[in-house]
């Protein structure tokens, strides 16, 4: 079973990002979401109501992980005994795996490299070495000349707290641990990645990280950032019938997009070769990277996109838009999750349910990691 080709599931998540897209209301976005997870926990629940016993075990048996460790064993001892709803502290092993899992359908949060701060929520960040200071040589004997006037940034991200429902059937808790670790794990993961890939692309900074869509300019103090404003228009590229004359001429309009990412606000050169990559909606994926495709005379299909940017899918994109961003230039941080039992039934029956939070920050470097570009028309109405 595909947890996230689930059809109610697919189409809840697309009118939860929908609406973090458009900037719907706080309130709208956070019920789209609860909607979203109830939607996924009572299809998951039919889709093992159709199988048998056996059936669920060899596929949770599939992607078991190793021997759990001794915290594993008593956090799981906890969960499943029934006794109070303290909250509790997921060990640091299955939060490793939550992440591994759900980069599997969500490309973006590969890309993204979040360091784990464990039970820490504040993150330390600097602007580089090269911030007005250089090595300087001089003799042996001579004054130490050199100065790095390197800049350190905290961040107190106890705010961005993201809260996810987890939902167990009970009848999964009399399974093996080893089944239950999968079952949640699962679970958790995609809930985490649907709210999470939409904040990369689409957030604020109120109380969530700074999507790459978002102006990152700090002005006054600022905490809620703007969209940026569109850098270049690939849409006239659909017009052209020869993929060799689309790429020469996607060459010229990227190519000063590209030179602003290769400097730093500051004016520091830096090197993004195989960083550079395109952020598309899946409605635009396929037209978009045709235009770029031709079949060689060994009848091999060669991608001839420009400058050697990847093209990645995120439903949290805007249809018609692209975020042309370098991937290593892009602050991000996790701090702990915790579990607690949830005391409300969101109208499922025989389920055990669970919240999760979890803390998350992470804003572009600066201004120059990413741009906006307009790559198809978007039809009226």
């Amino acid at each position: 079973m595909d947890y996230t080709k689930l059809p109610n599931y697919e189409a809840a998540v697309g009118k939860y990002t929908d609406a973090v897209a458009n900037g719907a209301d706080e309130k709208e976005q956070q019920k789209l979401f609860a909607q979203t997870m109830e939607v996924m926990g009572t299809e998951i629940v039919e889709k093992l109501a159709d199988q048998t016993n056996e059936k669920i075990n060899s596929l949770m048996s599939s992607r078991s992980s190793e021997v759990m460790s001794a915290e594993e064993t008593k956090f799981f001892n906890e969960i499943t005994s029934g006794v109070g709803n303290v909250e509790k502290t997921l060990p640091l092993e299955i939060i490793n795996q939550v992440f591994d899992e759900l980069t599997y359908a969500h490309p973006l949060l590969d890309i993204i490299n979040f360091q784990d701060m464990g039970l820490r929520t504040k993150a330390i960040t600097s602007d580089g070495i090269y911030n007005g200071g250089t090595a300087v040589w001089g003799t042996f004997a001579g004054d130490i000349q050199g100065k790095l006037n390197q800049n350190f940034g905290e961040h107190d991200f106890s705010q961005n707290k993201l809260t996810a429902f987890t939902v167990i059937p009970k009848d999964a808790l009399d399974y093996s641990y080893d089944w239950l670790k999968t079952f949640i794990i699962l679970q958790l993961s995609e809930s985490i990645a649907v709210a999470l890939e939409a904040a990369l692309v689409n957030g604020d900074g109120n109380n969530k990280p700074v999507g790459l869509i978002k102006d990152a300019t700090v002005v006054n103090g600022t905490t809620t950032y703007g969209d940026k404003t569109v850098s270049a228009d690939l849409s006239p590229l659909a017009a052209l019938e020869n993929s060799q004359d689309v790429s020469r001429q996607a060459a010229k309009i990227l190519a000063p997009i590209m030179k602003k990412m290769s400097v730093s606000e500051k004016g520091v050169p830096l090197n993004i070769a195989g960083q550079a990559k395109i952020l598309v909606n899946p409605q635009d994926y396929y037209n978009f990277t045709a235009m770029f495709l031709y079949l060689n005379a060994n009848g091999v299909w060669v991608d001839i996109l420009p400058f050697n940017i990847a093209v990645v899918q995120s439903m949290a994109v805007p249809v018609g838009k692209g975020i042309v961003f370098v991937a290593n230039r892009y602050n991000a941080y996790r701090g702990k999750m915790t579990m607690q039992e949830f005391d409300q039934t969101l109208a499922l029956e025989d389920l055990q349910l669970y919240t999760t939070k979890s803390f998350y920050w992470g804003k572009p470097k600066d201004n120059n990691a990413s741009a906006l570009v307009t790559i198809a028309a978007v039809p009226k109405g």
